[in-house]
């Protein structure tokens, strides 16, 4: 899973998956935690870049929702406030 959204002929070079800038306001949750506001930063078909405060630790299990959709993931990794979810279902 580490090769998720990584550059694939280095620096400079092209992502494996093409990913979309956006700002959106959504919600993770995951087993035994509180829900908590995020802001999703980039998105891809196999996951999403997501930014908040007390998010889950990498490893865990994490839902995000907005409105009526929600999506489940891995958080594959984690950098201070910033996470990146790798969809369930999604090619690894």
């Amino acid at each position: 899973m580490r090769n998720f959204g990584k550059r694939i002929d280095g620096i400079g070079g092209r992502r494996r998956i093409k990913r979309r800038p956006v700002s959106i306001q959504a919600t993770a949750s995951s087993v035994g935690d509180a829900t908590r506001g995020l802001i999703i930063e980039d998105i891809c078909l196999n996951g999403a870049r997501v930014m908040g405060r007390n998010l889950p630790r990498e490893g865990a299990e994490i839902l995000l929702r907005r409105g009526s959709q929600a999506l489940l993931g891995e958080v594959v990794w984690a950098a201070e406030d910033r996470r990146g979810i790798v969809f369930s279902g999604a090619r690894r």
